[in-house]
């Protein structure tokens, strides 16, 4: 990864956090587990989609590993749902939203 690519990378992640938490505070949808912070959508999955939205998009992998990467971040937002940290639904969108704006990151700066 050069110079360029890895800051557009980095950017992407610090303004997707911004993002969510902005959707967070507009959508205000409970965590199925009540805590002080709302649970749509799931950050984790849209960081851990975005990752892998951008990697694929830059690096144009073979189908195997793609698979192995969507694998991967399945298990990396299953336990948000074994300890019912989120819905299934929250961490559905996350993960769109982590895909969409990897596109829009990959389409814009690369």
């Amino acid at each position: 990864m050069n110079d360029k690519t890895a800051l557009i990378f980095y950017i992407g992640i610090i303004s997707l956090q911004y993002i969510v938490k902005f959707l967070k505070n507009i959508i205000k949808e409970d965590r199925p587990i009540k805590k002080n912070t709302y649970g749509m959508p799931s950050t984790k999955s849209a960081t851990l989609f975005f990752i892998i939205g951008f990697l694929i998009l830059k690096y144009k992998y073979e189908n195997y590993t793609i698979l192995k990467l969507f694998f991967l971040a399945f298990v990396g937002v299953l336990y948000k749902l074994y300890f019912k940290e989120h819905s299934i639904k929250q961490i559905i969108v996350g993960g769109l939203l982590g895909l969409l704006y990897s596109y829009i990151i990959y389409i814009i700066f690369l």
